[in-house]
């Protein structure tokens, strides 16, 4: 498939782990999923497209990613490459891949809320558990 798609539809139970998280966090669908997106790019191994079904929740390419819509996809056109897939013909299947994956890591890894300071990397982080402001420029 192209990366002319407006329309992106997860598993099913990634949408029911969504759906938990949203509730336990009071945070959106689309923001969980961009966490989860960036949290399975840094995993190293790909993720199988063939284990999530597409029967979940169906999002719009621009309420998922939002502004930041060219930056999401080149992240993961820059991972299909590494991994010498076509980021043309390949992008749709890996992309809704890695937000499933991400969404079922993400479950798997959120108790409360400061869980998700702990997912951030070391370097952006100060010692009194705040972002660091430099890391943001």
């Amino acid at each position: 498939m192209s990366q002319e798609f407006n329309r992106i539809q997860i598993g099913s139970d990634a949408t029911f782990r969504l759906n938990q998280l949203k509730g336990d966090f009071d945070i959106t669908p689309n923001y969980l999923c961009r966490i989860g997106l960036c949290y399975s790019l840094n995993e190293p191994r790909p993720p199988n497209p063939k284990e999530y079904d597409s029967d979940g929740k169906v999002f719009n390419r621009y309420t998922l990613l939002g502004e930041h819509d060219a930056l999401y996809m080149a992240m993961v056109k820059e991972r299909l490459l590494q991994e010498d897939k076509d980021p043309e013909e390949d992008l749709y299947d890996e992309f809704v891949a890695h937000l499933n994956r991400g969404v079922f890591h993400l479950y798997g890894r959120l108790d409360d809320p400061s869980d998700l300071y702990d997912l951030l990397p070391e370097e952006i982080k100060d010692d009194t558990g705040v972002i660091r402001s430099d890391s943001l420029e």
